[in-house]
């Protein structure tokens, strides 16, 4: 999840240069700026895109716009809008108004705003630090997004009496049946208690409610969801009801004063240690909002997660029974380092990320799964070994990882999601220069690898790729860029050089006429060259001689050490009768390889 936080401005500048990738087509008319997003529909852009300064004054939003001799309907406000629109003092939204982006109204200081009766969803953060004192939702509103509403003085939400799915009593969001607390207004003050009607508080319904001092919660109450009390940065204390017999994820978040957390006589689900909560069989930590800098587990613990925003950790030692961390666990932490029980299965969407001071990881070989975002923003982090039980690096995994300059791949990675590692090394002393991925990598996303404009010369795909992202390298000044696979990779949207800051050599091994007339890479003819020499290091120089004979790679040098052979699929295969094909050989656990052509001459 986002957070209100910013947590230092290097995450401010970082996430200022994030690039959006999108082949949109975008105008202006009438002083606004529109992005085509159908045939028949726009939406309402941010002016940065034409201008360097925000909307001002009095906006009125029409619900058609000629364009090059096409009506289009305003359908959308996108993503950061009219982010920071601070001299902006009235928005009219037209009636075909269905959705609004996230942080679209970041920051805005006008107070009132009438949302269409066409919106049916609001994302995530749309109103974060804006002035907007109440809201009113329509009869055809669907849904929101986590922190929609985090306005600092929203005071009411209500809603049409015709929704199906929500009702509105005493400005407080709740479910049609009322038994669901969906999301008490941010700019809720004093001390509040929850209606004794209420049977579940939904996923952030008190988030960023830093203005109460307390909350008194019902007996009957079945559940507490997901960063339930969110920010409420000044509660002191709150009693889990006997009757709760499910908390979701980081339910105290960054809730610094809460010092008198406790769980009501009579409760069968849930157990405190100290201020942590577990389930009644110490097998999953539900929460460790507050602690010392020193933190013992209990040794049977099997699922990790609530340590979020917890600031005054710096050491823990986690049990061998691990098995889970789960999402944002360890979120805006200030650990330093950490090694992963051998036993991992998995680590949760960005479950570390927000760790400024993260400098050391160490994950197991049996880790299997990784969640969006997991290490994003360690801007400490400085190398990572890619466990060999991982076969796909999510979006985001490592997402400005400035300080990272030693990337140890396996040899079954076969997907690298978008943005994995954006930015990365940009800042650090030793930069990465040659990118060498895996014989088993099938499919890259959109900038994952972008904005590594001071360090990366070079990149090396081993075997065949089947797919490439939009915008790659993005900004990235590469020499050369070589492929081992036979074919042509499929690209996606716009391809893996759109923004590319520099490319001077396309290396291919195989079928050069596929490449040349294949209607993406063949607009490169000119960088293009056939080149099935060396891959990446050259064994040679370290004493070790690979070259063929017959049907056969023969490795001399390096005696009482593994060989390994694989062909360009990333399959491991048997060093007799090869076929003619491209090959990548790897000696004992030496970083150098080289990748080997057998023709079919002998």
């Amino acid at each position: 999840m986002k957070h209100h936080i910013i947590k230092s401005l290097a995450t401010l500048l970082v996430a200022a240069s994030l690039p959006t990738v999108a082949s949109a087509q975008y105008f202006e008319s009438d002083g606004i700026v529109y992005g085509i997003t159908s045939g028949q529909t726009v939406e309402v852009l941010s002016n940065y895109y034409l201008h360097n300064t925000p909307y001002s004054g009095s906006i009125v939003i029409p619900q058609t716009v000629e364009y090059d001799g096409n009506t289009y309907t305003v359908t959308a406000l996108a993503e950061t809008a009219f982010e920071s629109c601070t001299t902006m003092t009235s928005l009219t939204l037209p009636p075909t108004i269905r959705s609004i982006g996230s942080h679209c109204f970041y920051n805005c200081t006008f107070t009132t705003l009438q949302l269409p009766d066409s919106l049916r969803r609001i994302d995530d953060h749309a109103f974060l630090y804006s002035s907007i004192s109440s809201l009113h939702l329509p009869a055809c509103f669907e849904e929101y997004d986590e922190c929609s509403f985090w306005a600092r003085n929203l005071m009411s939400i209500t809603v049409d009496e015709a929704n199906p799915r929500y009702r509105s009593i005493d400005g407080w969001l709740y479910s049609k049946d009322s038994l669901t607390l969906c999301i008490v207004p941010s700019g809720e003050t004093g001390a509040v208690a929850v209606p004794q009607f209420v049977q579940h508080l939904g996923k952030m319904a008190f988030g960023f409610c830093s203005h109460i001092t307390s909350v008194s919660l019902p007996e009957g109450l079945a559940s507490i969801g997901d960063f339930a009390f969110n920010c409420c940065s000044t509660v002191d204390g709150i009693v889990v009801p006997s009757t709760v017999t499910h908390i979701g994820v980081n339910p105290f978040s960054y809730c610094p004063q809460m010092n008198n957390l406790s769980i009501a006589s009579g409760n069968t689900h849930y157990v405190m240690d100290g201020l942590m909560v577990y389930s009644a069989g110490y097998d999953t930590l539900v929460s460790c909002h507050k602690s010392g800098a020193t933190v013992t587990l209990n040794p049977n613990v099997k699922v990790l997660g609530g340590f979020e925003n917890n600031t005054w950790v710096r050491n823990i030692t986690i049990p061998e029974c691990v098995t889970d961390i789960t999402e944002n666990c360890f979120n805006g932490c200030k650990i330093t380092s950490i090694t992963l029980p051998t036993h991992m299965k998995s680590i949760g969407r960005k479950a570390f990320s927000e760790n400024d001071r993260l400098a050391s990881v160490t994950m197991p070989q049996t880790l299997l799964s990784m969640g969006q975002g997991a290490f994003e923003h360690c801007y400490a982090l400085t190398s990572i070994v890619i466990p060999d039980s991982l076969r796909i690096i999510p979006k985001e995994a490592f997402n400005s990882c400035i300080k990272l300059s030693s990337v140890t791949w396996n040899n079954d990675v076969e997907e690298i999601g978008d943005y994995a590692f954006w930015a990365l090394s940009q800042m650090s002393q030793t930069h990465i220069t040659n990118l060498d991925l895996p014989a088993s990598l099938r499919k890259v996303g959109d900038c994952a690898f972008g904005a590594c404009t001071n360090n990366l010369r070079s990149v090396t795909f081993h075997g065949q790729v089947d797919t490439l992202g939009t915008a790659v390298f993005e900004s990235a000044n590469i020499q050369k860029i070589r492929f081992t696979g036979g074919m042509p990779p499929a690209i996606k949207g716009e391809g893996p050089l759109y923004m590319i800051g520099r490319i001077d050599t396309i290396a291919i091994c195989g079928n050069l006429d596929a490449w040349l007339s294949d209607s993406y890479w063949g607009q490169f003819e000119d960088q293009i060259v056939e080149d099935c020499s060396v891959g990446i290091g050259d064994p040679d120089v370290e004493n070790i001689n690979i070259y063929t004979l017959g049907d056969r790679i023969i490795v001399e040098g390096a005696e009482g050490e593994t060989v390994r052979i694989y062909d360009i699929t990333g399959r491991s295969v048997l060093n007799n009768c090869l076929h003619a094909g491209v090959y990548l050989v790897i000696v004992g656990d030496r970083t150098t390889k080289k990748v080997v052509v057998l023709s079919d001459s002998y």
